[in-house]
This record gives structure tokens, sequence and C-alpha cells, in this order.
């Protein structure tokens, strides 16, 4: 079965800065540690936090490396 007929995309893409949001606050203090855990500016930071803006797939392909099961508890 085809990922469109699992999960849809345009959804998944509307609620994932919220579920991205989520991550951040179950696995880091604040958006100054998760500015150096990333490598971004603490606006960056402050803006995934507050579930403004989500990140590019290398970000979320970083995290997934260390936090394995961040991507299936989303879908």
């Amino acid at each position: 079965m085809s990922w469109s007929k699992v999960l849809d995309p345009r959804a998944f893409r509307a609620r994932f800065a919220h579920c991205w949001a989520d991550f951040l606050h179950q696995n880091y203090r604040n958006p100054e540690e998760v500015s150096v855990a990333f490598g971004v500016r603490y606006q960056t930071a402050l803006n995934w936090w507050q579930g403004i803006n989500r990140p590019s797939g290398d970000v979320v392909a970083l995290a997934g490396r260390q936090f394995q099961d961040f991507m299936e508890r989303r879908a």
C-alpha cells in the first residue's frame, strides 16, 4: 500500500511543526539547548520550540539517528 493511502501527506505536513515541538519539549530543556544541539540560531530553535516552523529534512534525519523512535511515534 502506498504512503499516500496510509498517511495523508498534506495533513502530516500541516501538523509536523507541532509534532517537532512536542519532540523538542520531551528531549530538551529549553530553546537554548535545542540551538546548541542542532547548530541553529536561537531564533530558529525558539520558532521550532513554539511550533511556529518546522525543520528541514536533514535536521529531522539527524534527530532520527539519535532518537530512532521519533518518527515511529508520529505516523
